[in-house]
């Protein structure tokens, strides 16, 4: 996962992808006509977006729940943006697979 995102920005632009990922996550919550595979796959979407986890993978169903849901376009692209911003410093994916600052471990028997 870390060599899909050169950084997970914090801060501003940080709070922005959070914001990001929260609205089409709200997208996906728009009631329609949703047969039960697709109700599914929204929910599972909307799971993973809201907590940020494996991001480049929720895109894909996100962006199948929005076409299907028959929402404007501008609306079912918009998943494709966090495709390639990356989910940013606040989410479950910075934790897992962002950078850590090493250091050096006392010996065992000092």
């Amino acid at each position: 996962m870390q060599r899909l995102f050169v950084m997970f920005p914090d801060r501003g632009p940080g709070i922005g992808l959070l914001w990001l990922r929260l609205c089409v996550a709200a997208a996906l919550c728009t009631p329609g006509a949703q047969t039960g595979w697709l109700s599914a796959l929204c929910l599972l979407a909307v799971a993973m977006l809201a907590l940020g986890v494996l991001t480049p993978l929720a895109v894909v169903p996100a962006t199948l729940c929005l076409y299907a849901q028959a929402l404007p376009w501008p609306l079912v692209v918009l998943p494709l943006a966090m495709l390639a911003l990356g989910p940013g410093a606040y989410s479950l994916d910075a934790r897992l697979f962002g950078r850590r600052l090493l250091g050096r471990r006392p010996p065992p028997f000092g």
